[in-house]
């Protein structure tokens, strides 16, 4: 004699990206009901009351932008945090897009890089050491489509800088807010 165990429902949460219309499924839950005396059932048969697929609208903000200026990107990230975590990558990432998009800071790519003063590794040399990477590159583009943190302008290294308000920590960089 054989026991199986009855499967009394199955629901499964999966969110659509719109960007890449790829499913994600985020959460499976499944009901069990084990009875104190085995049920036999015939081999290879299932009981599944229903599953359950819940689309919830992904709002993506959308900006284009150049292959140039994401190699940009790329190069001055891995400038600047080479050595961090994928999060602390798209967080240095994110310091540039918010700044292009904030009215204290200039609003494409290049001048906010190249601004005075402002990404040591653009003026210490280090960036000359580096080289664009395929994958800081698709980070870029996914931070384009959604970002990880919209509200980092500013970031030092080894403790908090003289501008902005500190907000947090990753690795060896210490991000703010305007």
């Amino acid at each position: 004699m054989s026991a199986c165990i009855l499967v009394t429902g199955i629901n499964v949460h999966a969110i659509t990206n719109a960007r890449t219309q790829e499913t994600v499924v985020e959460e499976i839950s499944i009901e069990f009901d084990i009875p104190e005396t085995p049920v036999v059932k015939p081999p290879i048969k299932e009981v599944i009351d229903h599953v359950e697929v819940i689309e919830e609208p992904v709002v993506v903000e959308s900006y284009s932008m150049s292959e140039e200026d994401i190699r940009l990107i790329a190069l001055v990230t891995m400038a600047e945090a080479e050595g961090e975590s994928e999060y602390g990558k798209r967080l240095v990432i994110d310091t540039i897009l918010n700044r292009m998009d904030h009215e204290r800071f200039p609003d494409t790519a290049s001048e906010v890089i190249y601004q005075k003063n402002q990404f040591t590794s653009m003026w210490n040399g280090r960036v000359d050491r580096c080289y664009v990477m395929d994958d800081i590159c698709q980070l870029v583009r996914e931070e384009l489509q959604s970002r990880t943190n919209y509200d980092v302008v500013f970031f030092t290294a080894g403790g908090y800088g003289k501008y902005g308000t500190p907000m947090f920590s990753e690795g060896n960089h210490y991000f703010a807010s305007y």
